[in-house]
C-alpha cells in the first residue's frame, strides 16, 4: 500500500510540480523499506531501522509543511537535515526531532482545514499522526514502571497501526488538497 502511495504521489508531482508529493512519495517508499525489514525479521534497533524510522516523520511532516505553510518550508527542512545530524550523533535527539514532526503531522492539517486552505480530507493526515503517536506512547512507555500498554500488546499492534497509518495519510494527501 505505501509503494502505491509513494507512485501515485509521485505520478501527482508530473502533474502538479508540487514539491510536498516527493517529500510525502519518500516517506511512503522509506515506510516500504521498513515493512520489508520488519517482513525479513530484522529487529527494529538494528543499524539500518533506526535511522529509517527517523527519516519517515520528517519527510511525512516536511510534505505538510509545504502544503500548508510554503513560505517557510526551507526553514523547516533546515530543521529536519540538521534534526538527522543530530540523531545521527545523539540517540537522545530522537524525542526532541520525532516531537517536533509529530506536532507538524497532528497540528498543521488542523490548520489548514480551519483556515480553509485545504480540504477536511487533509485531516487524514492528523488521524494518521495520532494513531502512530499514541502505539508509540505505548512502545515508549513499556521501559518505565506504569507503561500505557503490555509491551507484548503494544508490539502485537503495531503492524496494525502502521496500516491505519498509511491509509489516513495517503487518503490525508491524495484527497486533501483543493485544486
Amino acid at each position: 500500500m505505501s509503494l502505491a502511495a509513494a507512485l501515485y504521489l509521485l505520478y501527482s508531482y508530473t502533474r502538479r510540480k508540487e514539491l510536498a508529493d516527493v517529500f510525502a512519495a519518500a516517506g511512503f517508499a522509506v515506510y516500504f523499506v521498513l515493512a520489508l525489514l520488519m517482513e525479513e525479521q530484522i529487529p527494529l534497533g538494528s543499524p539500518l531501522a533506526a535511522p529509517l524510522g527517523d527519516l519517515l516523520p520528517l519527510l511525512i511532516s516536511l510534505g505538510v509543511f509545504k502544503l500548508v505553510l510554503p513560505k517557510f518550508w526551507k526553514y523547516y527542512a533546515v530543521f529536519a537535515a540538521v534534526g538527522m545530524a543530530a540523531i545521527a550523533a545523539v540517540r537522545a535527539a530522537v524525542a526532541v526531532v520525532h516531537g517536533v514532526a509529530g506536532l507538524v503531522i497532528i497540528l498543521f492539517p488542523i490548520y489548514a482545514v480551519a483556515r480553509r486552505r485545504m480540504t477536511p480530507h487533509f485531516l487524514g493526515i492528523t488521524l494518521g499522526g495520532l494513531a502512530i503517536g499514541i502505539n508509540g506512547a505505548a512502545l515508549a512507555s513499556a521501559e518505565v514502571a506504569h507503561p500505557i500498554l503490555p509491551l507484548g500488546l503494544a508490539a502485537a499492534l503495531l503492524p496494525w497501526t502502521l496500516l491505519l497509518m498509511v491509509i489516513f495519510f495517503a487518503y490525508g494527501f491524495t484527497l486533501g488538497r483543493k485544486k
